[in-house]
């Protein structure tokens, strides 16, 4: 009974985040980063791919959270989302190797992820919830985009598509 609550509220969430998710989709046309898939030494995109895992585990307990009114253990997902990066794993010399790999692209939407995690859990530490799945959504937006941008090959039906002129 429990389950299919969560997934009712899943499903009235993702609708309202639906037209935001196309639009993210839709904006992507020959002006904006083209698709470029991560070059990445094998370690690093072990590691990257263990802490995309990690993360999409943690936004579903987030949502589930969020859902129920939760605020403490949304705030707790949230900021471990907000945590959860690259530099747990790796020392500063190969933290440094590291961001001259990846695209500034890609390290400003990691970067404004994380930081709209946090800002998800300050949102619940005053009870917005409102705000909270808002952020949410947002959340999910910048995931869908950067996967379109670099990891097209690995989710192949997330396309760019190109305005025509």
């Amino acid at each position: 009974m429990f389950l299919k609550k969560v997934i009712i509220a899943t499903v009235i969430i993702l609708s309202f985040s639906t037209i935001s998710i196309a639009q993210t989709m839709q904006t992507h046309d020959s002006t904006s980063a083209k698709s470029q898939q991560l070059q990445l030494p094998e370690n690093v995109h072990a590691v990257l791919i263990h802490e995309m895992t990690t993360i999409t585990h943690l936004m579903g307990n987030l949502l589930e959270f969020i859902v129920r009114g939760d605020a403490i253990n949304s705030s707790r997902a949230a900021l471990e989302i907000s945590n959860t990066n690259l530099k747990q794993e790796f020392n500063l010399q190969e933290l440094k190797k590291i961001m001259k790999i990846l695209p500034k692209g890609f390290i400003k939407m990691d970067q404004k992820f994380h930081m709209t995690a946090n800002a998800v859990a300050n949102a619940v530490d005053t009870n917005d919830f409102k705000t909270a799945i808002n952020l949410y959504s947002e959340m999910t937006q910048s995931c869908v985009s950067c996967h379109m941008t670099y990891a097209n090959n690995r989710f192949k039906n997330l396309k760019i598509k190109r305005k025509s002129k």
